[in-house]
């Protein structure tokens, strides 16, 4: 092997006596029973949500917050006065149109000019004042979206290989990823090697963490382990930012050479082989969350509880209850169905259906098509609970 070659490897943990292919297997089969415990259209509306939830904690592990609400009213077009916020608000808006272009694309997700297109729509949209990059010396540089670096980087203790090895290094990082016969569950196990192998080559001046968190989520959805869409890694990896940190700066270690059990390659096998585990175990924590919050009885005791607590609804709050429960057991319903539902007469039912409507606790995609439930930024933190850290999602 080249210089360039040997300096990425190990690609892959061994496995050997480890729990990688059982924590491999477990996500998935959880994966599974949570795409099965949601159904359309449903799905499409608690997807969206997911990605504000990506957006939301992959920019918090960068130490940049942005309030659900706001994050709402961005997608409005409803920017904040204050010119922070307001920059936070067009960050969620770079992040979210990458990630909708990310589950839209087509091609291999390891080809270089796929990191560099997501570098580019995220930083194309940003405000000039962000798209900066770092010097080594502590200085505000303007940053070339999606272009790879020219320069030398370090990022507290990981010192990046030599700019000009970072396209060789990438064709490596891709031949090794894609390479055939690879079995399912050491694919998914490699969702973890993967992820720190691509910080680790830290192919652009800045941006990098979220990059790679895109990236890794493709492959989650790639892989057909996303559920739809229904769960979010960055959530996972922010709720434990310190163990993310501390295990990603680990595996940037080399080979121990007086250790047997730290593999033959450049870097240490041992301690990629422990990151992997966390990505999997992050993996399974998080997906076994949301079969918590989508569990189906208990989710319809807590939209009810928002109707009957917090929509501030007097005579209508049972048969606005009526109708929820039942776009939520039925995934939508005509809009004729509605007297039937609620056990009230014509006119009653059609005024408790355009309150609904009105109060954004259901949608539809035209003003005569059948209705689903609405999830709006003032519900989340009612209907699921921990999605968001409290005080995220209240007006």
């Amino acid at each position: 092997m080249t210089l360039t070659q040997t300096a990425l490897e190990p690609a892959f943990p061994e496995q050997g006596k480890s729990v990688l292919e059982d924590l491999a297997c477990e996500v998935i089969e959880r994966a599974a029973r949570l795409t099965a415990m949601v159904r359309d259209p449903l799905r499409g509306e608690l997807a969206e949500r997911t990605r504000w939830m990506h957006c939301y904690y992959s920019n918090l592990i960068e130490g940049q917050q942005t309030h659900v609400l706001e994050i709402e009213a961005a997608l409005r077009k409803d920017f904040s006065s204050e010119p922070r916020k307001r920059d936070l608000q067009e960050m969620a808006l770079a992040h979210l149109e990458c990630q909708r272009w990310a589950a839209d694309y087509k091609g291999s997700p390891f080809d270089a000019g796929f990191f560099c297109e997501l570098h580019r729509r995220f930083y194309t949209k940003l405000p000039s004042s962000m798209r900066v990059a770092m010097t080594r010396s502590g200085v505000k540089t303007p940053l070339e979206p999606g272009v790879l670096r020219s320069t030398e980087v370090e990022v507290g203790s990981h010192v990046g290989p030599p700019s000009q090895l970072v396209p060789s290094l990438l064709a490596h990082f891709r031949a090794r990823y894609e390479a055939a016969g690879i079995s399912r569950a050491t694919k998914i196990i490699a969702i973890g090697a993967s992820h720190h192998r691509l910080a680790w080559i830290h192919p652009f001046r800045d941006g990098n963490g979220r990059v790679v968190r895109l990236f890794s989520d493709t492959l989650i959805r790639e892989l057909g382990i996303d559920s739809g869409g229904l769960w979010s890694l960055s959530r996972g990896l922010a709720f434990r930012r310190k163990d993310y940190y501390a295990l990603l700066a680990n595996a940037d270690r080399e080979r121990s050479s007086t250790s047997a059990d730290d593999g033959r390659g450049h870097l240490s096998e041992r301690a990629l082989r422990e990151f992997c585990e966390f990505v999997l175990r992050v993996m399974i924590d998080q997906i076994a969350f949301m079969e918590g919050l989508f569990e189906v009885e208990t989710l319809a005791d807590r939209i009810e509880q928002y109707v009957r607590v917090e929509a501030l609804l007097k005579d209508d709050s049972d048969r606005v209850v009526r109708l929820l429960r039942e776009a939520l057991y039925r995934g939508q319903f005509p809009r004729g169905e509605a007297a039937r539902i609620t056990g009230a007469r014509e006119r009653t039912g059609r005024a408790t259906l355009s309150k609904a409507i009105e109060l954004g606790l259901l949608t539809s995609l035209t003003p005569k098509s059948p209705v689903r439930l609405a999830l709006p930024a003032k519900v989340l933190g009612t209907y699921f609970p921990r999605l968001f850290p409290p005080g995220k999602t209240d007006p």
